[in-house]
């Protein structure tokens, strides 16, 4: 019997056997080895660690820079969020057009190798200006990691694992972010009462701008690292043949079409993502200012809690994640992030408020741990209902939400709530707390308006095996 089509007739000049047996063969795409997809994920891991040392080290050095420079909080602001997310914005669609058409893991290489040349560069900037670009190109660096490395977990495990993969990216993620914290502490501790160092070409090194030097120098050597990893074969494509080139029209319309799962899983994750950062880029000074700790000992004390809650967070944000599509929820993904949501934006809220620093620490590690639950479902949730051929340029669309949106407005959001409602720099903890409530009812919101439709997208995506 030979009928393939909608209409019960054979496509012209192809046998429906022959199509149907093609179809088979991509269907039945062995998995790399093992070892080659865990050593990838490990590797790529330890990227994401770097990406997010070397993009959050900033925020423990706010007070030196505003002390050194002599600029508001709103500059700052912008220093930290917008440089970083204006060229992240400009380059990372392009950038992901070309990840869907060639090899990832080299893209990967370089996209280390430039982010931390830049931002060890920051540890010989004279003035405002310079740092800013210098913040510039960390933000093109890191535009390219994003949607390869995601397209790479994708191709390396199946449908119902990507969630542990990218739980595990979000390993990264959330170390990086606690150990820059905890480095950038670290570093400040030991720069103390240290004198300039004057360079061979004019200007000095402030002591606080060695902590740019030490996480910007290691991130170059793990790019050749990177290089050791293999690049997997792109899932529904034969062998032997390149991803077809997608214009941005079929994009548009593919997005256009399924609008309301895909406003859930991205514009969600963007607001999500915007009071993580606000928490993240403002959280040291916040202790700083409200409970007098010195700005070393803040940024050790938040490094530590994150990097003790986070990791554990991800691996059960995964594994809850793979629990319940194995047991028929095909809107997994998407339910972990709006649970995590639902638990964590009260916490978020009310800790900047406690009259105590440690208890004030405590609530924000709990309103942390259960927001992090969400942080790899929300990465695999677009992942795995979008074809290969378009993968990494909707990554890219997710990346401009929870990164360029988020990092570029968080810290601003707060500063000016701080600079012209409450006008006073010791109001911040109204500011963390006005912003968190704002924007996580809008990204409850979202997500919750995409929860059945994301449903039907996941079993479209099954059925048709992208």
């Amino acid at each position: 019997m030979a009928s393939t089509t909608a209409d019960g007739e054979a496509p012209k000049g192809e046998p429906a056997g022959e199509a149907k047996s093609e179809a088979q063969k991509l269907a039945e795409q062995p998995w790399p080895p093992r070892k080659d997809a865990y050593y990838s994920l490990i590797v790529m891991t330890i990227v994401v660690m770097f990406t997010v040392i070397d993009r959050q080290i900033m925020s423990v050095m706010i007070e030196p820079m505003k002390e050194t420079y002599q600029v508001s909080d709103t500059m700052i602001g912008l220093l930290v969020g917008a440089a970083f997310s204006i060229t992240y914005g400009i380059a990372g669609l392009p950038i992901a057009r070309f990840a869907d058409q060639t090899n990832r893991r080299n893209l990967v290489a370089a996209s280390i190798g430039f982010w931390s040349f830049c931002t060890a560069a920051c540890g010989i900037c004279q003035n405002y200006w310079q740092i800013f670009i210098a913040r510039l190109g960390i933000g093109i660096g890191e535009s390219g990691y994003g949607p390869a490395a995601w397209s790479i977990a994708t191709d390396n495990f199946p449908r119902e694992k990507v969630a542990m993969a990218t739980g595990t990216y979000g390993i990264g993620a959330m170390v990086g972010t606690g150990m820059a914290m905890f480095m950038g502490g670290a570093v400040l501790a030991l720069v103390q009462g240290m004198p300039l160092v004057e360079l061979p070409f004019g200007g000095v090194i402030h002591p606080w701008q060695w902590a740019f030097i030490v996480v910007g120098l290691p991130g170059l050597l793990w790019a050749l690292v990177v290089m050791t990893t293999k690049e997997p074969p792109r899932r529904g494509v034969a062998a032997g043949e390149k991803s077809p080139k997608v214009p941005l029209k079929e994009l548009g319309k593919w997005l256009k079409d399924d609008w309301r799962t895909y406003t859930a899983v991205i514009p969600a994750s963007g607001m999500k993502q915007l009071i993580a950062a606000g928490q993240q880029v403002w959280g040291v000074t916040f202790f700083h200012r409200e409970f007098d700790w010195s700005v070393s000992y803040s940024a050790v004390m938040m490094g530590l809690m994150t990097i003790i809650v986070s990791p554990v967070a991800m691996i059960l944000g995964g594994k809850l994640s793979e629990y319940l599509a194995k047991n028929g929820r095909h809107d997994a993904n998407l339910r972990v992030v709006i649970y995590g949501l639902l638990g964590s934006v009260p916490c978020l809220a009310l800790a900047p408020q406690l009259p105590n620093g440690y208890a004030s620490l405590t609530l924000f590690g709990v309103g942390i741990f259960i927001g992090t639950l969400g942080f790899g479902p929300g990465i695999a949730a677009f992942q795995v209902i979008t074809p290969n051929r378009m993968r990494a340029q909707v990554s890219a669309l997710s990346q401009f939400g929870s990164n360029v949106l988020a990092y570029a407005l968080a810290p601003v959001i707060v500063a000016l709530f701080t600079d012209f409602v409450f006008r006073d720099p010791a109001m911040l903890k109204y500011s963390m707390t006005a912003t968190t409530l704002s924007m996580g009812i809008i990204a409850l919101l979202l997500a919750l308006q995409g929860l059945k439709s994301y449903g039907r997208s996941y079993e479209r995506a099954v059925r048709e095996n992208f």
